[in-house]
């Protein structure tokens, strides 16, 4: 994948529309991002990822915190990509979810993420593939054949990272590697396997100890060999599970014992209840005998009061019959005294109505005298309606003046508000017109002040790199003391080991010589020289004589010194040319602040750095304010022109309302002259409209009162002689009807007295004293009644049970009783012995099955937990090399990593260093596998990769990074990805391992793989000769390419 042109709009720093067009680098293929810390290089990496994949790099940069905080609120957030990949050319535009201001009121209303995705054909025309943000993902994977993460590993290489992979342990190592590749489904299968080895280890457990808690419930009854390991506590499910067999069985023979035992008490039981019942039943009918004998003789004790009651009912019957004459004389009696009150009340009434007729004319005659103020009412009702026009027009008028003054004075306050608004408007134009000269001037310093504090700026960044270098020269400086010492210390030793060497071989070859010539005997050939005379052997002193072993020691010592002597040389003459290096550098650097200050020296580099510091900071807050400043710019020249506006208005306004307050005084003098003429005519108190028809109101009823009062006197006394006409009447009608209803009182009287003596009754207290009412006599018939039918009952009923009971004796019922009831308890006991034992053999027979089903199960757990367990052990780390599953996965990543890195590694040392991978076991329980060591092609020995200096560091970094890179590219199926991006990690380098660095870079981009460097070193700027310069400013980012050369 390469891309050929990148826009971005209101995207990070990037306020506007930005395109970054690569096709401008024609045949080169390595460029340097540059510009200010966090002004967007990184963006464009993100941009890319986003565009292709709607993801940033980062995992904390995407979606709506991608939009620029520079942007206007009507811009959207967008991205496009233009890219090549196999030869095919595509296009693809991305809007993430976002915000966007209503084009109508206020607020804002949310746009959803979107994504198009195009191809370019051969004759250049742009065809659109996929419009929906899931088929664009699908169509991308197509396209792609890699997913984000391995884009990003591969296209983005972020130094720092890369540096802690390298120096880190073990377990730091395996965090870094684990962000990487993503083998947290490793860990995952690891800890799986740690949760299901628990919870089977824990199933098995809680198996065992519900199969004991089932054991001990055991319950034994027969079985005494199981009573005996019940109570030793024994859970030895093996020896007790038989046991328990044998145990129900016996319990089994035992209940059927039990029942049949139980079934011969029953059918005795059901003897004895029969005897119970028929000795009862003989019981309870020799009581009914005797209760009826004493019935009898209470029965036959009350016939005389049952004749008695019967007399009397034969009088009631005979009073009845004289009943209806006495009611008859007793209504006539009551119609009688009714009508003798009815004339009482009339002639009462008819005297009430005399005094009301004498009452009623006296007022009439009183009303018949005011004829004169009903017409006096009537001439004051003329007048009023006589008066209504005048009345209804001089109101009318005065509403009229009124509306007009009203008018008048809100036209005046109207006239004086606009003044007073004009003149505190013209106030607030001349501040703001103030303000304004006073923001454009300070436009003019803000400019001035930039370029002063960039300047600075700039003196600030030599002053600091002038730090930097001469803080690494003097540490440089220290080592090179340091290893000059020791190489000058083992070169001295080295040289004293050569000479201990030397003299111990003449030694022993001396000593070898002494003893050759203890040997020889003349006459006899030396087997050194071969001579038969030996005129002077070498005398032999053995306390000088060394062995072999000394001597092969001194030797040993000796190499090992040279070998020592040989990494100290190197070291020496590594830290010598380090030393001039950083020497030249200073000196550089220094040269160019001397351009500039020209009595610099070390002394006071801190006091100028200092001073200028704190220019810069002091301008930097004068720059605040002075943004604040011009912010407001663009309002106030808003507000002036808003406030001419309002000025003009204003001034339009002051005109009309002076217009109207003249003609509104002149209309309002007019009126008032017309209504002081009226009031002249009109009473007062009639002015006003409510007033009049109040008054005429008033006047009106005033006379209809009077006539009403007249009508009413005359139709009350009408009223009172027709009422005494008709009372009259009534009174003679009343008399007429009492002294018939006397005399029919008298005659039914007679009537009553004769019959009372045809009934036998002497006198009409005998025949009072007999009368009942029908519900009496009913009842005393009713009483007699069901006398004689219960005396009749007794007697039967005593009879019959008299012959029955004739030769029966009284049954022992208390004694059957008490033998049902020892047989019920004791059928009670077997039920309860059958229960109890039937219970507890279902509960042994339950723990039986459970206790087999347990066995079952916990085999099956067993045999699993066997091979988890294994795995988990194995997985964590509990294994001969100590290494987890997960760091297994990652050393081979590694192993595959240092194979591509250590390609570059060693070109870019000149073949002297390669890494590798510490495979020994880590001492006691600590992880290992991942340590990294390099091998000096120098020393010929292995080394931590923590002792390389800064340079070497960064070169090694880089190999990993590469590596990854080609390693991420080679398991995506060999995509080829013509494209990289490496942030940051040139600053440590050297000029000749910058241009190591720089000749593995070019490696790269030789096979057409287009290489973008960001960074801040200088250097590089010079040594690259493109350049995509990012610029910030306080509206936002922008980019453009820069070439040198």
């Amino acid at each position: 994948m390469k891309p050929l042109k990148l826009t971005m709009q209101a995207f990070g720093p990037y306020a506007g529309v930005e395109t970054i067009d690569f096709t401008q680098l024609g045949n080169r293929t390595m460029f340097v991002i540059s510009g200010k810390t966090g002004a967007g290089k990184t963006t464009i990496f993100d941009a890319i990822s986003y565009a292709i994949y709607g993801k940033a790099s980062g995992e904390d940069r995407n979606g709506p915190e991608l939009r620029s905080q520079f942007a206007k609120a009507d811009l959207v957030t967008e991205v496009s990509l233009d890219f090549s990949i196999r030869n095919k050319v595509y296009s693809i535009t991305r809007l993430p979810q976002q915000p966007k201001k209503k084009e109508k009121g206020d607020g804002f209303t949310t746009l959803p993420a979107r994504a198009e995705l195009y191809s370019w054909d051969e004759n250049g025309e742009k065809k659109i593939i996929a419009s929906k943000i899931n088929d664009v993902e699908e169509k991308i994977k197509e396209i792609m054949l890699i997913d984000s993460n391995q884009f990003r590993q591969i296209l983005m290489i972020p130094q720092g990272e890369f540096r802690k992979l390298l120096t880190s342990d073990s377990k730091d190592k395996e965090v870094i590697l684990q962000r990487l590749f993503h083998t947290q489904i490793y860990k995952m299968v690891e800890e799986k396997l740690k949760v299901e080895a628990t919870e089977l280890k824990n199933s098995v457990e809680l198996q065992v100890q519900a199969r004991n808690e089932a054991i001990r419930r055991i319950q034994a009854v027969t079985n005494e060999e199981l009573k005996g390991y019940l109570e030793a506590d024994s859970v030895n499910d093996v020896i007790m599970m038989p046991l328990l067999q044998e145990e129900i069985s016996g319990m089994a023979d035992m209940i059927e014992t039990l029942v049949s035992t139980l079934k011969d008490k029953e059918k005795e039981q059901d003897d004895f209840k029969a005897k119970l019942f028929e000795a009862e039943t003989i019981v309870k009918q020799i009581q009914t005998r005797d209760a009826l004998k004493g019935e009898k003789i209470k029965l036959e004790s009350q016939a005389d009061i049952f004749t008695e009651k019967e007399k009397q009912v034969q009088l009631a019957h005979k009073a009845a019959l004289l009943a209806q004459q006495e009611e008859l004389c007793h209504r006539l009696k009551r119609e009688m005294d009714q009508l003798k009150g009815n004339v009482t009340s009339i002639q009462s009434e008819m005297e009430k109505l005399d005094v009301l007729a004498k009452q009623y004319d006296q007022q009439l005659q009183a009303e018949l005298e005011r004829e004169g103020e009903r017409k006096k009412a009537v001439d004051v009702i003329n007048q009023l309606i006589s008066m209504k026009d005048d009345v209804y027009s001089f109101s009318a008028l005065v509403k009229e003046s009124e509306v007009v003054q009203s008018s008048l004075k809100e036209a005046k306050e109207k006239h004086a508000a606009s003044e007073k608004n004009l003149k505190a408007l013209e106030e607030r134009m001349k501040t703001l017109l103030d303000k304004k000269t006073e923001i454009e001037k300070g436009q003019l310093t803000f400019i001035e002040n930039e370029r002063l504090i960039e300047k600075m700026q700039s003196e600030l960044d030599r002053l600091e790199k002038y730090e930097l270098y001469l803080g690494r020269y003097k540490k440089t400086v220290q080592d090179l003391n340091l290893k000059s010492g020791k190489f000058e210390n083992i070169a001295a030793r080295y040289s004293d080991a050569k000479v201990l060497v030397e003299d111990l071989e003449n030694q022993w070859l001396h000593g070898q010589a002494s003893l050759l010539a203890t040997r020889l005997t003349n006459g006899e050939a030396c087997p050194v020289c071969g001579s038969e005379h030996h005129p002077a052997p070498v005398s032999l002193n053995e306390k000088h004589i060394p062995n072999e072993e000394d001597l092969k020691s001194a030797k040993q010592q000796a190499a090992l010194l040279e070998k020592e002597k040989s990494a100290a040389e190197s070291a020496f003459f590594e830290i010598q040319s380090i030393e001039k290096i950083q020497r030249e550098n200073c000196e550089d650097i220094l040269k160019e602040i001397r351009t500039h200050r020209v009595d610099f020296n070390e002394n006071n580099s801190h006091v100028i750095k200092t001073e200028v510091l704190s220019t810069r900071n002091q301008l930097q807050k004068t720059q605040k304010t002075l943004v604040e400043q011009i912010k407001l710019l663009d309002t106030i020249k808003s507000e002036i022109e808003k406030s001419e506006s309002d000025k003009a208005v204003l001034q339009m306004a002051i005109q009309k309302f002076t217009g109207d307050v003249n003609e509104l005084t002149v209309l309002f003098t007019e009126k008032n002259t017309i209504l002081k003429r009226m009031m002249n005519v009109i009473p007062e108190n009639l002015r006003t409209e409510s007033a009049y028809e109040k008054t005429l109101t008033a006047s009106k009823k005033h006379h209809e009162l009077l006539v009403k009062r007249l009508e009413e006197a005359q139709q009350l006394l009408q009223a009172v002689k027709e009422k005494q006409s008709a009372e009259s009447a009534r009174f003679q009608d009343a008399v007429k009807h009492h002294s018939i209803k006397q005399n029919e009182l008298n005659t039914e009287k007679e009537i009553f007295v004769s019959k009372l003596a045809e009934q036998g009754f002497e006198n009409y207290g005998e025949y009072h004293s007999s009368k009942k009412s029908e519900g009496e006599i009913q009842n005393l018939e009713g009483q007699i009644r069901n006398y004689r039918e219960e005396y009749r009952s007794v007697s039967d009923r005593l009879k019959e049970l008299t012959k029955l009971l004739a030769d029966v004796k009284t049954p022992d019922v208390a004694g059957i009783r008490a033998s049902l009831e020892k047989l019920a308890d004791e059928i009670t006991e077997l039920t309860n012995q059958r229960t109890d034992l039937f219970v507890k053999k279902r509960d042994n027979e339950e723990i039986y099955k459970k206790v087999e089903k347990l066995n079952e199960q916990m085999k099956v757990l067993e045999d699993r937990y066997n091979l988890i367990g294994e795995l988990h052990n194995i997985a964590r780390g509990q294994n001969t090399y100590k290494i987890t599953f997960e760091r297994y996965v990652l050393a081979a990543f590694l192993d595959d990593i240092l194979r591509e890195a250590n390609v570059r590694l060693r070109k870019m040392t000149a073949g002297r260093f390669e890494l590798l991978r510490k495979t020994d076991r880590s001492k006691g329980n600590v992880q290992s596998g991942l340590e990294l060591l390099v091998y000096d092609q120098y020393t010929g020995q292995e080394r931590h990769v923590k002792t390389l200096s800064g340079g070497e560091s960064f070169k090694a970094s880089l190999s990993l990074a590469l590596g990854l890179a080609d390693v991420v590219q080679n398991y995506a199926g060999g995509v080829s990805l013509e494209t990289m991006f490496i942030d940051e990690g040139f600053g440590t380098l050297d000029p000749e391992s910058l241009d190591q660095a720089i000749e593995a870079l070019m490696d790269i981009q030789s096979s057409g793989r287009l290489v973008g460097i960001i960074s801040h070193v200088p250097e590089l700027k010079e040594r690259i000769d493109i350049r995509l310069e990012v610029i910030a400013g306080q509206t936002g980012s922008r980019t453009e390419f820069i070439f040198t050369n």
